[in-house]
């Protein structure tokens, strides 16, 4: 619980127009000790809070201004949660002693226990929250199949846990955990991170690297084109151009130039984009210069099809990924059958596009 009293006797006291002199006179005592009520350096003794209240006119309870906290499970998991997004650990140990003592065996009052003492242990260099933390942590993995509030998986249990291993010296121990829940190479980049950087085992991070590359361009494509399409539907033409504009250069940096790869059928499907979303902002002639461009990209790689990541920029693995889409069997099939998709949609870029394949 949380007393306002030192703002109530202030509040209080300018509402009856008192100086902190007048009140001290009232009150018997000196124009220091009302000074120290009002700044909270000091409170009253019982006796005169009761004066203080009758004084004014008010019940003990509102000159008291008690804020009960709601302690419930739920409401003490989140205070826990703020905390350690504000970095604010001025009073985690007691917080957390408090918290997990009332709530032993709740998963989201013990994560975010674990969360917030791990926050403090590595920005402080504090050994004592990081091996607390590790006990609350590994208790955490116990309660997993609790229902619980926050998007929480094992792997991002695992994820602090090995990082404590490496606050702690545990490199070995870290890095094991790290492959041995590397479910779907949710790892990979960090395993391939710490391979490189920590052990010098750079041929062995390679592979874990070159994974994580393609997943990291995959996901990036999706993301984008995910953007793209939120702000198409708010009107934002401008904002969606660019989200698209952006990841196509970014993809274009990973292409080895004159080579093909899966990235190109990624560059295909942005240079659509960006030919549809200029379409809606009125240029068609950026409209025709995009489809242009992604007809030059696509008839190139039919030339030589890849859909590998062998000549990805950085990408080294014996045995290279492969790409797998539903956009059509050749690349110029691509273009063909995603704006046939949208056709209704972006009309004059199916129509731009229909004059360009007729005219070769």
């Amino acid at each position: 619980m949380k007393s306002n009293i030192n703002e109530n006797i202030k509040l209080y006291r300018k509402e009856k127009g008192f100086t902190q002199e007048q009140l001290a006179e009232a009150m018997g005592v000196s124009v220091g000790a009302v000074s120290k009520w009002e700044s909270g350096a000091s409170v009253p003794e019982l006796s005169l809070i009761m004066e203080l209240a009758d004084f004014f006119g008010i019940s003990v309870d509102a000159l008291l201004g008690y804020e009960v906290r709601d302690n419930s499970a739920k409401e003490t998991a989140e205070r826990l949660r703020i905390m350690r997004s504000q970095k604010n650990y001025t009073n985690a140990f007691s917080e957390v002693e408090k918290a997990v003592q009332k709530f032993p065996n709740n998963f989201d009052v013990v994560y975010q226990s674990g969360g917030l003492l791990y926050f403090l242990g590595l920005e402080k260099d504090d050994k004592k929250a990081v091996l607390k933390s590790r006990e609350l942590l590994e208790h955490v993995l116990a309660l997993i199949d609790q229902p619980h509030a926050h998007d929480v998986g094992k792997s991002d249990i695992y994820d602090d846990l090995s990082g404590i291993c490496f606050l702690l010296g545990e490199d070995e121990k870290g890095l094991d955990m790290l492959r041995n829940h590397n479910e779907g190479g949710v790892f990979n980049a960090e395993i391939g991170y710490e391979l490189a950087s920590s052990f010098n085992r750079y041929k062995e991070a390679l592979p874990y690297l070159s994974d994580a590359l393609v997943v990291s361009l995959t996901n990036l494509f999706k993301c984008v084109i995910g953007f793209a399409n939120v702000y198409e539907n708010r009107g934002e033409f401008e904002k969606a151009f660019d989200a698209v504009k952006t990841c196509f250069e970014i993809n274009e940096m990973f292409r080895v130039p004159g080579t093909v790869s899966y990235l190109d059928k990624g560059s295909i499907v942005l240079l659509v984009a960006c030919a549809q979303i200029c379409e809606k902002l009125g240029d068609e002639e950026e409209t025709r210069k995009y489809l242009f461009e992604a007809k030059k990209v696509a008839e190139n790689f039919d030339k030589n099809p890849d859909d590998s990541a062998t000549n990805v920029k950085f990408y080294e693995k014996d045995v290279p990924a492969s790409a797998a889409d539903d956009f059509g069997e050749t690349a110029i099939d691509t273009i063909k059958n995603v704006l046939t998709w949208e056709k209704e949609k972006y009309p004059k870029t199916f129509e731009i596009w229909q004059e360009i394949k007729q005219n070769g």
